[in-house]
């Protein structure tokens, strides 16, 4: 911002100007002329232009005070409760605060000061805001339970100091017609932590017409008092019904007609727990009345004349800008219709009592006086009042009596007055309306002035709301009216303080729905069933699809009906204790959630079918099915006692919030709540449908006709043969650097979907995978580290030292055992680089959970270990589940017993198949009991579940080396029965939010577990008899999809952990020792974001680094490629980023839909492609068949390295 060479206070400071009616006509024109000629006569950098001094002339305006100046002073405000910094302050920027002395908490500087790098301004203990926009905000009196409107609140320092004003009672409303000023005060409330109590409105002032929702008070009194009353409101159903029963029709939560955009709001602003028709609800007059605003500030736009850094832009614009925007009369009297509309609209959504602030920074009669004296003709229950707070202002009498006019950064010059006047209705209670005229605009070189001014005209107008007709007239002699909403009616809703869940799942139940019904179990095992089938399937293919539960959601909703419509309500031994219906009434919510747990059953991976495939294809050794089928069994079921252990912990508490629940919660509700659809604009069911034929449609792309969509690398197409550009680019075999998949499966096949997934998570994601992928990863390649460049640069592959694969059937003795003399002759086991830092990482990982829970959350989980305490703590949900019988805890310990005992007992007794002995399995459910709650912890706020698989395996692999099948099953028993527990859990938390009875939830879990491994194991079992070869990517023809990339793994790791062993690969035998100093790292590396955290309290960002996620981005890959994380990475960031910051309406509504449709039409069309040609053989041969296009990618580069098909370098 430029500035003026000569001080305004040097040109004016021994004349006086006045423009109020103490002054004659001669008088003024007199000091006119004396102005002009002495600023004529005093050097300028840039002469005002003939025009606008005749503009000022017929204004009765001084010039001077457009005079070069360099040292009109800037202000700030500290925020209350850092007055006693002050000297700090000024040692930090080496200068005076100078006290304002009649404006609390104000202070002058001198303009050259920079303020922007000062740890006050950075931490939000001051920020910058001009002492006439201070004044206007005092004027308003705000006191601590106001609900205040500001009309025209961009960019907003005023809303800042009103919610200091408010000191976290009350509410603030800001709106303003341009959102990417609205934007501005988005930042300003996040970067000063002052947006719990504030809600922000893209919407035209002139029109606006919501009143603040949590209001409930008829003065402001009482207003605390009713807040505090707000624990004992009807039931959000009741209020919902009586909402349905005045609108007949719900709604829309922001875009209502084109009318306002909700942006932003805050936990406590009022709009998380209402219903979409309670906040966008048009009030009644006599609502208006009682429920409107206690304080409306109106900062209306204007031709700005009065404003210096305004005046000073004209001379880079040019001064045919200025007449333009300021002398342009058509535009001035455009401006003053819409600042009467903004007015008076301002006025009618005041309640009884309020106070008004109307504001300019024009010095013209006509924006100002002429607005105020036409708003008062047009009502004439309005009256003006002084201003009290004025007193001690620097100020004259204006042109209206009783008003002042007031210029604050020159105590001793009053160019413009503050208008202060008072009228008074002789008919009931007032309400208040403060006018000011904004004059003086300061020239400030700071970001955050950007809405300062230094001058204004102030009226306060006390006025009576009553109108003619009986009604109002009636309501206001008695106070009330019958169309005034009960406080019960009008209450926000207690509601989870987790923003997102707030806005998803409902704060109601109906104790009435029938649960357990026929057609619960019915669909519920056959969804069961199927989804096991479906996903074991694919799950063997090269890119797996997983079919999630929502599919089933989807698909059993018309099956319900139907059934709900076709079968007999006759009710079988009526009068006897067990009597039963088939039929208990129409399909409801609670039994298609019932439904939904069974399928999440048949969702989830058996993760114990690896250990059946590693036998018998990968060792090709005996395994009989009644063994297979009792290990799947008690691993997928020995879960449920460590999730019996830790319930208190990781569902009941609010903050446990398990973001991926919200997808399948948002379906439900979009399924089974009745809308009227939004006049322009799809309701929740018509977008789902929409979604779900996109995604069922174009996946024939991906999954046939084009499979390249599945990883577009650029790199390789650019760089046909340089394997260097091939191991960038491959998004299947490389680091992916540009890699893109457009391909849902491709996108969700690994970290679950990017749509659900906070956006905290998804960045420290995107961070992990940067770091390790594009940086560490690299520079280890490249610097030969553990000779990289003899292997490929990605892969899960086991090799010689000489790059070749090793062969393992070579090394194992006739017991499967290790034969260590083969083992010697074959050399060394060889990794590449890529997977040897995968586990390096794995360990970092599993070290930074536990220390990161520790110091984040470990005082949270001591105090919810104390019953009273935990009491106290319940959110509205867990209070809503305790009319529930809950599931006795020897359930869970029956179940935890049972199964360890059965384990033992078959690893015992079978342990010429399984190896594993008595004191492993203990061992193992030690360490699953031990990670639960850590791991737990940070899934339930994350969505990703930090692994235990490699600690299992190091840990057993030292103990008892050589025992290949030993090793698979203790990771099964120690990290699977925690997976599954972390399952369970979650699947616990959905009906936490669907207020499903507990005994009913476990028994669904239970059943569809068992339901599941039998299914999983029985379709594994037929896919390894009937395709030949399965698994084996040498003797499978090309393009064949069933290379088990998960499998590979698996059994790489069994050979490394198990058969050959930790010591030989990690320890002092091998060559990856190293790697062990990554759980030094891991542990480290929560204590110093931690000790960061402690250090700066006020950087919130610092605390949602979690070092868990971070360092365990990469933990799927493999099997997981480059090409699954940008892309997931990039969606991500569109959704948890972009729409849910700058959508904040259309995110709400449609982001979990989105999700639940894109999963289900790729698995509808999935099973449609394979059953309809993948069952055939039925395929396209061309170049966009090849999924990747980067053949080299997989190709080492040391000097020598012979592999087929790769250049020799």
């Amino acid at each position: 911002m430029s500035f003026f060479a000569t001080s305004a206070g040097e040109v004016s400071g021994n004349r006086r100007w006045d423009g109020g009616d103490s002054t004659s006509s001669m008088e003024k024109a007199w000091h006119w002329a004396v102005a002009l000629a002495e600023a004529m006569e005093e050097p300028s950098t840039s002469p005002l232009p003939a025009a606008f001094l005749d503009f000022l002339k017929e204004n009765d305006l001084d010039p001077s005070i457009y005079a070069a100046t360099d040292s009109t002073p800037r202000y700030v405000r500290l925020k209350p409760g850092y007055e006693a910094n002050v000297e700090e302050i000024e040692a930090e920027i080496k200068c005076k605060l100078e006290k304002v002395s009649w404006l609390p908490g104000f202070y002058s500087l001198p303009p050259d000061v920079q303020i922007a790098g000062s740890q006050a301004y950075k931490t939000g203990k001051m920020y910058g805001i001009d002492a006439a926009s201070g004044a206007a905000v005092t004027a308003l009196d705000v006191s601590p339970g106001n609900h205040v409107l500001d009309l025209c609140a961009a960019p907003g320092a005023k809303l800042c100091m009103i919610v200091d004003l408010l000191d976290g009672l009350g509410s603030v409303s800001g709106v303003d017609v341009s959102q990417h000023r609205l934007a501005a005060c988005r930042t300003m409330l996040q970067k000063y932590a002052l947006g719990d109590i504030c809600r922000l409105f893209v919407a035209d002032g002139a029109t606006f017409s919501l009143i603040p929702v949590n209001v409930t008070s008829e003065s402001r009194s009482d207003s605390v008092d009713r807040l505090k009353e707000w624990a004992s409101r009807k039931s959000w159903k009741e209020r919902k019904r009586a909402a349905i029963a005045k609108q007949n029709a719900a709604a829309d939560l922001v875009q209502r007609c084109q009318e306002p955009e909700l942006i932003f709001y805050g936990l406590k602003s009022g709009v998380a727990g209402f219903t979409k028709s309670e906040i966008y609800r048009s009030p009644s007059e006599s609502e208006l009345l009682s429920y409107g605003y206690d304080r409306v500030l109106v900062d209306a736009e204007c031709t700005h004349d009065g404003s210096i850094k305004h005046i000073q832009k004209f001379e880079s614009w040019g001064w045919t800008s200025l007449q333009r925007r300021v002398l342009d009369a058509e535009r001035t009297d455009n401006l003053t219709v819409l600042q009467l509309r903004l007015l008076t609209n301002g006025f009618r959504l005041l309640k009884s009592g309020g106070i008004l602030v109307y504001s300019t920074c024009s010095l013209t009669v006509a924006q100002n006086e002429d607005v105020v004296e036409q708003f008062l003709k047009d009502n004439a229950s309005a009256e003006l009042q002084e201003i009290e707070a004025a007193r001690n202002w620097p100020c004259k009498s204006g042109r209206i009596p009783k008003t002042l006019r007031f210029d604050p950064w020159k105590p001793e010059l009053c160019y413009c007055s503050l208008i202060q006047s008072r009228l008074v209705n002789a008919s009931t209670s007032k309400q208040s309306i403060l006018l000011l005229e904004e004059h003086l605009e300061l020239s400030l070189n700071q970001p955050v002035f950007s809405d300062n001014v230094s001058g204004f005209v102030e009226a306060w107008l006390s006025v009576s709301k009553c109108v003619h007709g009986n009604q109002v007239d009636q309501w206001c002699a008695s106070g009330s009216t019958s169309d005034s909403p009960s406080p019960e009616d009008s209450f926000p809703g207690e509601n989870s303080p987790v923003e997102q869940v707030a806005l998803t799942v409902p704060v109601t139940d109906d104790t009435s729905l029938p649960t357990f019904t026929f057609r619960t179990w019915l669909l519920g095992t056959i969804a069961c069933m199927l989804l096991s089938f479906l996903n074991q399937f694919f799950y063997y293919r090269k890119e797996p699809l997983s079919v999630t539960s929502i599919s089933a959601q989807i698909a059993v909703v018309p099956i319900g009906h139907l059934l709900a419509s076709a079968l007999t309500n006759r009710v079988f031994f009526e009068g006897k204790k067990w009597k039963f219906t088939l039929n208990p009434g129409p399909f409801n919510q609670k039994e298609h959630v019932l439904i939904t747990i069974f399928a999440n059953s048949g969702a989830s991976t058996v993760y114990a079918i690896h250990v059946v495939s590693a036998i018998k294809i990968f060792y090709k050794k005996e395994l009989t099915f009644f063994v297979a089928l009792l290990v799947v069994l008690t691993t997928q079921v020995l879960g449920f006692g460590w999730a019996g252990i830790f319930r208190r912990y990781l569902v009941e508490p609010a903050a446990m919030w398990w973001p991926q629940n919200l997808v399948q919660v948002s379906l439900f509700r979009a399924l089974h709540e009745k809308e009227e659809r939004p006049k322009g604009k799809l309701s929740r069911n018509q977008f789902f449908v929409i979604a779900f034929t996109c995604s069922f449609a174009y996946y024939v792309f991906p999954g046939y006709l084009f499979p390249m969509l599945t990883s577009m690398s650029w790199l390789c197409w650019a760089f046909p043969t340089s394997i260097i550009a091939q191991q960038l680019g491959s998004g299947l075999r490389g680091l992916g650097i540009g890699a893109f998949g457009f391909d849902w499966s491709t996108i969700s096949a690994y970290l679950g979907s990017p749509l659900a997934s906070p956006w905290f998570a998804t960045a420290n994601i995107a961070a992990g995978f940067a770091i390790v992928t594009y940086l560490v990863t690299p520079l280890a390649y490249w610097l030969d580290l553990f000779d990289a460049k003899t292997f490929p640069i990605f892969s899960d592959g086991l090799f010689t030292s000489a790059g070749q694969k090793y062969n393992i059937s070579a090394i194992i003795d006739p017991n499967f055992r290790l034969d260590v003399d083969a083992y010697n002759r074959e050399g060394p086991l060889r990794i590449s680089t890529f997977f040897a830092l995968y586990y390096g990482i794995n360990f970092a990982c599993l070290a930074a959970t536990v220390v990161h829970v520790l110091l984040f959350h470990g005082r949270d989980i001591w105090r919810l270990s104390k019953s009273a305490l935990q009491e106290k703590l319940m959110d509205v949900h867990t209070k809503l589940m305790r009319k529930y019988d809950q599931v006795p805890e020897w359930w869970f310990l029956s179940i935890l017993v049972v199964n360890i005992s059965a384990t033992i007992f078959i690893c015992e007794y079978y342990n010429n198949q399984l190896q594993l002995p008595w004191w492993g399995v203990l061992l193992a459910c030690s360490l699953a009991v031990f990670f639960t709650l850590p791991v737990g912890v940070i899934a339930a706020l994350t969505n990703q579940a930090p692994s235990l698989n490699v600690i299992t395996e190091f840990i057993i692999g030292y103990l008892y080396p050589g025992y290949p099948v030993a090793n698979m099953c203790f990771k099964v028993y120690g990290y699977i029965s925690m997976k599954q527990a972390i399952t369970f859990l979650q699947d616990f938390k959905l009906g936490h939010y669907m207020k499903i009875p507990p005994k009913e939830m476990f028994t669904a879990q239970v059943v569809g577990s068992v339901i599941s491994a039998v299914t999983h194991l029985g379709t594994a079992w037929w896919l390894m008899a009937t395709i030949p070869n399965i698994c084996d990517r040498a003797m499978l023809p090309v393009g064949s999809p069933w290379t088990c990339p998960g499998d590979h793994v698996f059994y790489d790791a069994s050979v490394i952990w198990g058969l050959i062993g930790p010591r030989r690969i990690f320890g002092d035998q091998g060559k990856y020792g190293s790697l062990n100093w990554f759980f030094l790292a891991g542990a480290v590396s929560p204590f110093l974001v931690w000790l960061a955290h402690k250090a700066f309290p006020d950087k919130y960002w610092i605390r949602l680094i979690t070092m868990p996620v971070l360092l365990g981005a990469v933990v799927n890959m493999p099997p997981a490629t480059a090409v699954n994380y940008t892309s997931w990475i990039a969606i991500g960031f569109a959704s948890g980023f972009v729409a849910y910051r700058h959508y904040r309406g259309w995110w709400s509504r449609h982001n979990y839909l989105l999700s639940g449709a894109l999963d289900a039409g790729l698995a509808f069309m999935g099973v449609f492609l394979y059953i309809c040609l993948g069952m055939q053989h039925v395929s396209l041969r061309w170049w966009g068949g090849d999924s990747d296009a980067c053949p080299l990618a997989s190709c080492p580069t040391a000097p020598g390295v012979v592999v087929k098909g790769c250049p020799v370098h």
